[in-house]
């Protein structure tokens, strides 16, 4: 896909429905899952509405915490699938560094208010300040279960 072409949905979309090696791992199939939907669900996100019709390299024209997680989730399924064996041979290393990327999406979706998200987004979008759109209890769910 061409990133200065194609939308964040087409992104989103692509990413969520390509298919999965039938002789993968139990395990890394079960984290491609958990977080494809996550990475629906903050896609479809009433918060990213005016940044989903955009193309992937357009500067987001809403840079809040639902974009900020879609964007870390995306990339962490993005290396899952490109950077680790999907029999988990060989790739340790990155293995455990998708994990550890995991641990921290979950720690961020579920931190309370006005946690490490909401500090992180404003130092790095300072117009965010005091924006901070709720992720819903199907996103929390989600989270909790990664």
């Amino acid at each position: 896909m061409d990133p200065h072409k194609s939308t964040r949905e087409e992104f989103t979309k692509n990413i969520i429905s390509i298919p999965l090696p039938s002789e993968a791992s139990p395990k890394w199939t079960e984290e491609v899952n958990k977080l494809r939907e996550l990475l629906d669900k903050l896609a479809h996100h009433p918060a990213m509405a005016s940044n989903l019709s955009q193309t992937y390299m357009t500067p987001a024209a809403d840079k809040n915490k639902v974009y900020f997680m879609w964007d870390y989730v995306g990339r962490t399924l993005g290396m899952l699938c490109n950077e680790v064996n999907p029999q988990l041979k060989g790739s340790k290393k990155a293995w455990e560094e998708v994990i550890g990327r995991i641990s921290m999406a979950k720690e961020l979706l579920l931190d309370t208010k006005p946690g490490m998200l909401h500090m992180m987004t404003e130092a790095t979008y300072p117009e965010q300040k005091g924006k901070h759109p709720e992720f819903g209890e199907e996103i929390l769910e989600l989270a909790r279960r990664l």
